[in-house]
């Protein structure tokens, strides 16, 4: 750490340059603070980054963050984010699942469209079909219009969303209650379409489909607008790094200093940071990027009782098997029609809902039971992450059990990944001959490489038991020290509004109109 910047006592020191911390950096650097982002890695961007993994460093790789869809209009609009090189491909079709009898489901970003599709599979299921897209539409227009937007500021507790939500018994059920699997088998019958849906239902959740509060994972990942479409998943051109680049960018052109290699070993709330070298950076006010755990790990003793006790009981075991592959070409899945787009869509690969949850409660069980996956082929849409001719494939698998009760992840990975490429090559079977290099992250290859404590892609489980006014608040009632990261408000994903939130906290405690 230069002299110049211990010399400084800086109104605030964000540790870690997350996307959710360089969010915070801009905010505050725009109303006049000076602000420092201290980042333990060579590189920016925690969890949403870009790394060249193979020996051709003309694949580039998204290694934890693949799409975005979550990402809020505010910051992109306030911080001018375009400006500063954001640009996305919105995926359509946004769904695309092969079943055994060699059939498959597109799901588009159209309605009707939809409609159609279902009823040509199930004629019987296309109006409950309807009904569910619509479910969902109604939760999203609920609780994320403007001017009551339940993502901004502070938490809401039940009895508001409840508000939010017209007190409509359905609704409330859906957000507080029921498995993601009761809300489909409710609405379809096909056992194909609750094949291809149930999983929507478990992104970066330790729970099985049957499992209550699940039905509250496909409403948090249905909450967005990319590109004005509700709902919509997108393609950064270039790789998902970009979306930290381009905070960076808005940050330091408002004046925040943002420094690499900078790892931080410990936080005095309202005084300062303690780095690895032993250099002390004074600052009247601390944001914690970081994860529960880890800023816990971070305060010695400065941690009051209730604050460590939520940080024990926080569930934050992460599930997910991310496998970042280079490929000589894309492979063929055997039930594509002339008319399909599968590598232009979310590809699903899943068993039936009964299987998924015997996996899940095997993986309870330590043992790896990867059996759904989803697949992105990013250079489908963006050739610039491969080179001419060539692509690449990300896969995001579940169950992948931080702790296993048999040998190790360092002895097991590539096996577990060989399981996952199996259950691909059931409906695409040239698909290792594609690929010419991976990457293979389980759960503590996460928390190595990117700090995330438990290997946990959203900072901790986004059930809700641990969301709304369950999760942390950026007011940690430490005085001096804030949290933005994404176990605060409104939960995981790349979303940017947690970093707004925890500035314009921090932002009303110091009496700061912002810009």
């Amino acid at each position: 750490m230069s002299g110049s910047h211990g010399a400084t006592t800086w109104d605030t020191v964000v540790v870690g340059a997350g996307h959710n911390g360089l969010t915070a950096a801009a905010y505050l650097a725009r109303a006049g603070s000076t602000v420092l982002v201290l980042e333990a890695r060579d590189r920016i961007g925690g969890a949403c980054t870009l790394e060249h993994p193979f020996e051709d460093p003309r694949f580039v790789v998204s290694p934890c963050a693949y799409l975005v869809g979550l990402l809020h209009h505010r910051v992109i609009d306030e911080l001018d984010l375009r400006r500063h090189g954001y640009r996305v491909h919105v995926v359509d079709p946004h769904l695309w699942c092969p079943f055994e009898d060699g059939t498959a489901l597109s799901l588009w970003d159209d309605s009707e469209r939809n409609h159609q599709v279902v009823a040509a599979m199930s004629p019987r299921d296309a109006d409950g079909y309807s009904r569910y897209e619509q479910l969902f539409g109604r939760i999203r227009r609920a609780l994320r219009s403007d001017p009551n937007d339940s993502w901004v500021g502070d938490a809401p507790d039940r009895p508001a969303l409840e508000a939010l939500l017209g007190h409509d018994p359905e609704l409330i059920e859906v957000m507080f209650e029921e498995s993601i699997a009761s809300v489909i088998e409710r609405h379809v019958d096909d056992e194909r379409l609750r094949t291809a849906l149930h999983g929507q239902g478990l992104i970066g959740t330790w729970a099985g489909p049957r499992d209550p509060g699940t039905a509250a994972i496909h409403a948090l990942h249905s909450m967005g607008t990319i590109e004005g479409r509700p709902g919509a998943w997108g393609y950064v051109q270039g790789g998902m790094g970009n979306v930290s680049f381009a905070l960076a960018k808005a940050a330091e052109a408002a004046g925040a200093v943002i420094t690499r290699n900078a790892r931080v070993t410990e936080i005095v709330p309202g005084d300062a940071v303690i780095l690895e070298d032993g250099s002390r950076i004074r600052a009247r006010t601390i944001i914690s990027n970081a994860d529960p755990r880890t800023t816990l790990g971070l305060l010695a003793d400065a941690a009051p009782t209730a604050f460590a006790h939520k940080v024990r009981e926080w569930r934050m075991e992460g599930p997910v098997l991310k496998i970042n592959c280079a490929l000589s070409r894309l492979p063929t899945f055997t039930a594509a029609s002339a008319d399909d787009a599968p590598h232009r869509a979310m590809v699903t690969i899943a068993r039936s809902l009964d299987e998924t949850q015997a996996a899940y409660e095997r993986s309870r069980a330590g043992e790896p039971a990867p059996r759904w996956a989803e697949l992105y082929f990013h250079s489908a849409y963006d050739p610039s992450v491969a080179p001419p001719g060539q692509h690449v494939m990300s896969v995001f698998a579940q169950y992948a059990p931080y702790t296993l009760t048999t040998g190790s992840w360092d002895d097991r990975r590539e096996a577990v990944a060989d399981e996952v490429f199996a259950e691909i090559a059931r409906f695409a079977p040239d698909v290792v001959d594609c690929v010419v290099a991976r990457q293979v992250l389980a759960p503590p290859d996460i928390e190595r490489a990117v700090g995330l404590a438990g290997g946990h892609i959203f900072q901790g489980e986004c059930l809700p038991d641990q969301m709304w006014d369950r999760r942390f608040s950026p007011r940690t009632g430490i005085a001096g020290l804030y949290m933005c990261g994404a176990s605060t408000h409104p939960g995981g994903s790349v979303m940017a509004i947690n970093g707004r939130n925890c500035a314009m906290a921090l932002l009303a405690d110091v009496g700061v109109r912002p810009s």
